[in-house]
């Protein structure tokens, strides 16, 4: 696998961008598009996504600004408007069929365009998706973001979110707190906060037009407290037949494929890109 740098201007932002290829050997099958969690960031996640590198699908991995390297007030993404022309410049990049992926707050988004542009798309991989953005938000914080967002849209909260609420870190402490953590924050500005809280609401209404023939894969903690295992699976049990794989990892919390976990879990992708995605694929006739 090798790792390309970029900076691309979106909406007059440079922003930082990650670009994994297989190795030369490894003929290119398409590409793969993935959104990060709020105060998340992408240089985490190469690892991660091994299995669909060497599977031969060329990754785009984008820091949403104010989050990771890309530059602004951390937690505050201007608007719903960049992040389509970011999937269009990174759409624009890719050949072949798309596999559109995302953790956390980047499952949402993830949804709301695989809802939104299912053709493009020929599978996905949704983790830990933060359907309900205002669960945590204070009972007065519910009240008055709709109004307070549009005079104030750039101040900035605390999500309440813990390193300890995401998963286990313990095997890379020593390099957690000193390269990565400081790439972490727990903020978020009322605007992108109302901007969620409605692209939330619009996945909701849309949830079971999931197109049932693009293979797609479900990863939640089962014990989870950011984004709750239940709240997942209640919505796919009334989904109809399709080829939804739905994987909950037993006691696992927020980022079931973080620290001691991770070997497992790069074992479940593999699995799943061979026996849902490559499965899947059209076979050319001979």
């Amino acid at each position: 696998m090798t790792i390309a740098e970029q900076q691309p201007i979106i909406a007059g932002r440079a922003l930082h961008r990650l670009i994994l290829s297989p190795d030369d050997q490894t003929t290119i099958q398409g590409g793969l598009i993935f959104f990060h969690g709020q105060g998340d960031f992408i240089d985490r996640y190469p690892p991660l996504l091994k299995p669909f590198v060497r599977a031969g699908y060329q990754c785009i991995l984008t820091d949403l600004p104010g989050h990771g390297r890309s530059p602004g007030t951390r937690g505050d993404v201007p608007s719903i408007t960049l992040v389509n022309e970011l999937l269009q410049s990174s759409l624009a990049q890719l050949t072949g069929p798309i596999i559109l992926t995302g953790h956390s707050m980047g499952g949402l988004l993830a949804l709301h365009y695989l809802l939104k542009f299912p053709e493009r798309f020929s599978a996905a991989w949704v983790s830990s998706p933060l359907l309900d953005p205002m669960r945590q938000a204070q009972p007065w914080m519910r009240r008055v973001l709709p109004f307070v967002s549009k005079i104030f849209p750039w101040l900035t909260l605390s999500t309440g979110v813990r390193s300890e609420d995401c998963g286990d870190f313990a095997e890379d402490s020593a390099r957690h707190a000193q390269e990565i953590k400081p790439l972490y924050h727990s903020r978020i500005s009322l605007g992108w906060g109302r901007t969620l809280r409605d692209t939330a609401d619009q996945v909701r209404a849309q949830f079971q037009n999931l197109h049932p023939d693009i293979p797609i894969l479900f990863t939640q903690g089962s014990s989870d407290p950011i984004c709750p295992a239940e709240i997942l699976s209640e919505r796919l049990q009334k989904l109809p037949e399709n080829q939804i794989t739905y994987q909950e990892i037993p006691d696992a919390l927020h980022e079931p494929f973080s620290g001691s976990r991770q070997e497992e879990f790069l074992n479940l992708l593999d699995h799943w890109i061979k026996q849902g995605v490559e499965a899947s694929r059209p076979r050319k006739l001979s």
